[in-house]
């Protein structure tokens, strides 16, 4: 398998590539499992537009999706899943179901 620029970006393909047609996606893993099956990790996908989204690797099995990049720690009211959402200044960390958030500070801005 070699890495392959094609026109929806990088891919890992066989070295025989278009008489070959064995290919395969790179995905870029987040470092947070899964919170609908708990067996797959989070990975970022782009649609067919190109817009980011964050899907568990387990798909089809698993169809979990989110717009907003899921975080590791739990939500400290329920334990459910939290999710950062970028503001002006920082990045405000929100949980999918109680509506619980935290505000954080860019690090390079508050050097500065």
């Amino acid at each position: 398998m070699v890495i392959k620029m094609g026109r929806y970006g990088k891919f890992m393909a066989c070295s025989n590539f278009p008489e070959c047609r064995n290919t395969k996606p790179i995905q870029v893993e987040i470092g947070v499992k899964c919170p609908t099956c708990g067996t797959g990790d989070i990975v970022e996908r782009r649609s067919k537009k190109g817009r980011l989204f964050y899907g568990c690797s387990n798909y089809p099995e698993c169809e979990f999706v989110s717009w907003d990049k899921p975080v590791e720690e739990p939500c400290p009211v329920c334990s459910s899943m939290m999710v950062q959402k970028k503001i002006k200044n920082g990045v405000k960390v929100e949980c999918t179901s109680c509506g619980h958030h935290e505000t954080r500070i860019d690090q390079e801005q508050e050097e500065e």
